[in-house]
C-alpha cells in the first residue's frame, strides 16, 4: 500500500509540474491545504476516489491516466534515493522510514 501511495503521489506530482502549478498553486486550486498536497505527493496521504476526481480533473487527466502515468519520478525530497536500483529495495527502505516517522510522531 505504501508503494503504491508513493507512486501515485509521484505522478501527481509530475502532472503538478507540469501543468506549472507550485504545491501552493494547486493546493488553493483543489480546495486542500498545502501540508495535505505535500503529503499527497510524498505518498503519506492517501486519497479517496472523489478527492482523485477533483485532482484528476484540475490536472485534465482521468483517474486512469492519474494512476497509470508512471513517471518514474520521485518527490522532491526522495530525489536523494534514486541511488537504489532495485526498486524492492527502495520500497523496504522507504517503509521502514514511514514505520520509523510514524513511532516518533506516536511518541
Amino acid at each position: 500500500m505504501a508503494n503504491f501511495g508513493r507512486k501515485l503521489g509521484a505522478n501527481i506530482f509530475t502532472l503538478m509540474q507540469n501543468a506549472g502549478f507550485s504545491r501552493e498553486e494547486f493546493a488553493e486550486k483543489i480546495g486542500f491545504s498545502y501540508r495535505d498536497v505535500c503529503r499527497i505527493t510524498e505518498g503519506k496521504l492517501m486519497i479517496s476516489p472523489s478527492e482523485m476526481s477533483v485532482i484528476a480533473n484540475c490536472l485534465c487527466v482521468s483517474k486512469a491516466e492519474l494512476l497509470n502515468n508512471m513517471s518514474g519520478n520521485l518527490a522532491p525530497e526522495l530525489q536523494f534515493m534514486k541511488e537504489f536500483d532495485n526498486e524492492d529495495n527502495l520500497d523496504k527502505i522507504l517503509d521502514l522510514l514511514d514505520d520509523y516517522v510514524e513511532l516518533r510522531e506516536a511518541i
